[in-house]
C-alpha cells in the first residue's frame, strides 16, 4: 500500500472511532476525596459527559441521607457548595446524572477534621500535669502522648463522634520529683487519609519546674541594719520575692534587699521559683532585734477616775527580746517586773495619786520611756473655815474670812447669810473680807463649796461680846493609852448664863447648858487621837479652847505581803510590804531562823530579797515594836514545785519588857520547828501556853 492509501486508512480508523466516542454519555464527579478542616469551604463538581439532551442531577449520600450544602447546576454540570464545613458533612457524597433517561452515578469521600492548634499544658495540682488540645475531630483517630526525651510516657488513643463535634482532648499525667528540671512533651497525632504527615502532629514542651532550688537560711537583724535575702534557682525559673500575708511582689530576681530595717519587716518571707510548668516555694524567717517599742500605758476607766474608783495601770510591751517593764510616779513606789506587760492596781485611788506615771521598758539594746497624767476627780471635802481674827466680834470690827477645800475640779466657794435672804457672795480665792461689822450682822453664815462632782457645806457664827476661854482638860496626866478610861471636861467662868458644847475627833457633838461639861471615854482607842474642841457661848459670843489627844498603843493589826509569791524559784527577786497600825510608830524588824536571827530593818517596811537560793527558803520573823509592846508575823518562803502555800501565822503579844519580848521569841521558833512537821496552821493559844 503506497504512502496515499496509508494516510486514507488512518484518518478513517481516527474518524470511527471519534464518531464511536461521541456516542457515550458518562458522568465525571471532581474531587474524588476532599479533606477539609472544620469551617472550611468545598465545592463539589458533577459533569455529564457526551449527553445530547439536558442533563439532570441528583446529590445524596448512601443511604438517602441528604448530604446538605447549596446545590447550583446547568445543563451540563451541577456544583454541591459548602460554605462551611462541619463534621456531620464527613460521609461519601453520591452525584447521579439522568441523560435522556440514561443514569450514570459517581461518589465522592469528604473526610472533615480540626486539629486546630498546639496544645495547652496547665498544672492540677503540685504533683498532676494536663496537656489539653483544643477544639479536635477526626473521622478516623487521634493519639496523645506524653513524651520524656525519646521515652514516650503514656499513650491514649482518641476516637470522636460526629454528632457531638470537635471536642477538646485532654489528658493527664502525675510527675514526680525525679522529673525536676526535665523538659516534657504533650504530643497529638491526627490519623486522617489525605493529610500531609507534617500537618499530622503538633506538641508542646516545658521544663517541668527548676532542676534545683536553694534559700538563704532564717536570719536575725537588728533595727536599722541593712537585710539582704538570696535564693537560687537554674535559668530557666522566674524568681519572684514575697513577704507572707502581702500580696504584693518584694522584687524579682535572685536577692531582695532592705536597706534599713524596721520593726515592721520582720516576719516569713517567700521565694517562688516558677517554671511553664511547676512554681516551687521556699520560706526564710527573718527576726528584727532592737530596743523596745515605745511601751503602752494605759488606764482600766475611760476618762479621768474620780475619787474611790478601783483603778488598775497596766504597760504593755510589744518587744521581741524580753524586756524589764517598770511602773512609777505620783504616790506609787517602783513596780518592775521581767514581762510583756505590767498592772499596778490602786484599790481607792484618791486625789493624793493624781500626778504624773512613768512605765520603762528596757532590754539589752535599749530602753523607752512612755508617761501617762492620771488626774483624780473628787467632790469638795475636807473644806475649812477660818475666821481672823475671830467669830467674836466688837462694834465696827473688820474680820476676813478663810475657805478651803480638797477637790478637782477646782470648787466654787459661795458665801451666804441666811438673814440676808441667802444672798450670795463669791471669791476666786476663797477669801472674804466683812467690814465695819454690826450687832444686825451678827449670826449663822454658810459657805458653800461646790464643783460638778458634789458639794459640802461649812456653817459659821458671828457672835458679839464672848465669854472667856474655856478651860479643857483631860482626866489621864500625858497621853492615855489604848483602852485607858479617860474623861474629858471643859469649865467656863462665864458671869452671864453659858452653852458649852465639845466636838472633835471621834465624838460626836455634845451640848449642854451649864458652867461645867463632861465626856467619858470607857475604853480609848487610836482612832480617837485628835483635837477636841470646848466651845461656850452666850448671848454676846462664844470662845473655843482646844486640846489634842494622842492615843498610843502597841503594833496590832499588822500584815505582811509577798510580791509577787511565796512560792519562789531559783534566782527569783521578791518584795516584803509590811505594815502595822501603832503609835508611837513602830520599827520593823526581819528576822530568819536560819541565819541566828540576823536582824534587818526598814524604815517603811519594804524588804527587797533578790537572788533568792535554796538555801534562803525557810521561815521568815517579822517583828513589829515599839514601846507599848510588839506583834509578830512569820511567813514561810518555800519552792514553787511545792504545792503547799505560805503559811502565814499571826501572833499577838502584850505590851512586856524586852527581855520578855526576847523569851516570847524564842518559844514562838521552838513552836514553829516543832508544828511544821504536822501543819501549816498555827495556834496562838499553844505559843501563849509554853
Amino acid at each position: 500500500m503506497n504512502g496515499e492509501n496509508l494516510l486514507t486508512f488512518a484518518l478513517w480508523i481516527i474518524t470511527l472511532r471519534l464518531i464511536a466516542g461521541t456516542g457515550k454519555f458518562r458522568a465525571q464527579l471532581e474531587p474524588k476525596v476532599a479533606v477539609k478542616h472544620v469551617n472550611e469551604s468545598l465545592e463539589l463538581v458533577c459533569t455529564a459527559l457526551d449527553c445530547p439532551s439536558e442533563a439532570t442531577f441528583t446529590w445524596k449520600s448512601l443511604g438517602d441521607i441528604s448530604v446538605g450544602g447549596v446545590m447550583k447546576s446547568n445543563q451540563t454540570t451541577s456544583h454541591k457548595m459548602y460554605s462551611h464545613i462541619r463534621t456531620e458533612h464527613g460521609k461519601t457524597v453520591v452525584c447521579q446524572v439522568d441523560c435522556g433517561g440514561l443514569k450514570e452515578q459517581r461518589t465522592t469521600i469528604i473526610e472533615v477534621y480540626s486539629f486546630p492548634s498546639d496544645p495547652v499544658i496547665s498544672r492540677t495540682n503540685n504533683l498532676t500535669l494536663m496537656c489539653t488540645f483544643p477544639s479536635v475531630y477526626t473521622s478516623e483517630f487521634f493519639n496523645l502522648q506524653w513524651v520524656l526525651g525519646d521515652n514516650v510516657l503514656k499513650d491514649e488513643e482518641i476516637t470522636f463522634d460526629a454528632y457531638k463535634g470537635v471536642q477538646n482532648v485532654s489528658s493527664e499525667y502525675t510527675m514526680s520529683d525525679k522529673y525536676l528540671g526535665k523538659n516534657i512533651t504533650c504530643r497529638g497525632v491526627l490519623n486522617l487519609r489525605g493529610r500531609p504527615e507534617g500537618q499530622k502532629v503538633r506538641s508542646f514542651t516545658a521544663q517541668y519546674g527548676p532542676a534545683f532550688f536553694n534559700i538563704s537560711s532564717n536570719t536575725t537583724v537588728k533595727v536599722g541594719e541593712r537585710l539582704e535575702l538570696r535564693c537560687d534557682a537554674d535559668g530557666q525559673s522566674d524568681l519572684t520575692w514575697r513577704k507572707l500575708g502581702k500580696s504584693e511582689v518584694l522584687s524579682r530576681g535572685k536577692v531582695t534587699v532592705i536597706e534599713n530595717v524596721t520593726w515592721s519587716d520582720a516576719g516569713m518571707y517567700e521565694c517562688e521559683a516558677s517554671t511553664k510548668l511547676l512554681s516551687l516555694q521556699a520560706k526564710v524567717g527573718v527576726t528584727v532585734q532592737g530596743p523596745p517599742n515605745l511601751p503602752k500605758f494605759r488606764l482600766s476607766s475611760a476618762g479621768n477616775p474620780r475619787a474611790g474608783d478601783y483603778v488598775t495601770i497596766t504597760c504593755d510591751s510589744d518587744s521581741v527580746l524580753p524586756v524589764e517593764l517598770t511602773i512609777s510616779g505620783a504616790s506609787l513606789n517602783q513596780v518592775e517586773k521581767h514581762s510583756s506587760s505590767i498592772s499596778i492596781n490602786i484599790p481607792s485611788i484618791q486625789l493624793k495619786d493624781s500626778g504624773l506615771y512613768f512605765c520603762d521598758a528596757k532590754n539589752e539594746l535599749g530602753s523607752k520611756r512612755s508617761s501617762i497624767n492620771i488626774t483624780v476627780q473628787a467632790p469638795p471635802r475636807n473644806s475649812t473655815v477660818l475666821v481672823y481674827p475671830s467669830a467674836q466680834v466688837m462694834e465696827a470690827q473688820n474680820i476676813t474670812v478663810h475657805c478651803s477645800t480638797v477637790s478637782f475640779p477646782p470648787a466654787s466657794i459661795i458665801l451666804m447669810r441666811e438673814a440676808d435672804g441667802f444672798q450670795e457672795f463669791r471669791s476666786t480665792n476663797g477669801t472674804f473680807h466683812l467690814f465695819n461689822l454690826k450687832s444686825e450682822d451678827m449670826g449663822t453664815y454658810i459657805v458653800n463649796f461646790t464643783n460638778e462632782l458634789g458639794y459640802e457645806v461649812q456653817t459659821f457664827e458671828l457672835i458679839k461680846g464672848p465669854p472667856n476661854l474655856p478651860k479643857l482638860r483631860l482626866s489621864s496626866a500625858g497621853n492615855p493609852r489604848a483602852g485607858d478610861y479617860v474623861t474629858i471636861t471643859c469649865d467656863s467662868d462665864s458671869v452671864l448664863p453659858v452653852e458649852l458644847t465639845i466636838s472633835g475627833a471621834s465624838l460626836n457633838q455634845v451640848e449642854k447648858h451649864s458652867s461645867s461639861i463632861s465626856i467619858n471615854i470607857p475604853s480609848i482607842q487610836l482612832k480617837d487621837s485628835g483635837l477636841y474642841f470646848c466651845d461656850a457661848k452666850n448671848e454676846l459670843g462664844s470662845k473655843r479652847s482646844s486640846i489634842n489627844i494622842t492615843v498610843q498603843a502597841p503594833p496590832r493589826n499588822s500584815t505582811v505581803l509577798v510580791y509577787p509569791s511565796a512560792q519562789v524559784m531559783e534566782a527569783q527577786n521578791i518584795t516584803v510590804h509590811c505594815s502595822t497600825v501603832s503609835f508611837p510608830p513602830a520599827s520593823i524588824i526581819l528576822m530568819r531562823e536560819a541565819d541566828g536571827f540576823q536582824e534587818f530593818r526598814s524604815t517603811n517596811g519594804t524588804f527587797h530579797l533578790f537572788n533568792l537560793k535554796s538555801e534562803d527558803m525557810g521561815t521568815y520573823i517579822v517583828n513589829f515594836t515599839n514601846e507599848l509592846g510588839y506583834e509578830v508575823q512569820t511567813f514561810e518562803l518555800i519552792k514553787e514545785q511545792q504545792t503547799t502555800t505560805a503559811i502565814l501565822t499571826k501572833t499577838i503579844v502584850p505590851a512586856v519588857s524586852s527581855m520578855s519580848l526576847l523569851t516570847a521569841i524564842a518559844l514562838l521558833l521552838r513552836y514553829l520547828r516543832r508544828t511544821k512537821r504536822k501543819s501549816s496552821d498555827f495556834n496562838l493559844g499553844e505559843v501563849l501556853d509554853m
